[in-house]
């Protein structure tokens, strides 16, 4: 575990983009994870709260790999 890498204990869900947004805080910069999900809002956050260190696992990895899209933001697949 990367210690300079801190999960927020926070979860978003964005209903026009069907995505769950959750956060890493990386050297005090706030960093938006995410993913795209056909659940509704209830099932997709409790689905994420089940998974939720899968899900920061695999976010961890890839900022510690850099792989940041164009807004800054690392996305990850939805664990099915």
């Amino acid at each position: 575990m990367n210690q300079s890498i801190l999960f927020v204990d926070r979860v978003e869900y964005i209903e026009d983009a069907k995505r769950i947004n959750y956060f890493a805080q990386v050297n005090g910069q706030l960093i938006t994870c995410f993913y795209l999900t056909k659940q509704s809002k209830e099932s997709a956050i409790k689905d994420f709260e089940s998974k939720k260190f899968d899900y920061e696992d695999i976010a961890e990895s890839a900022i510690e790999d850099e792989l940041y899209n164009d807004q800054g933001e690392i996305e990850v697949e939805e664990l099915l």
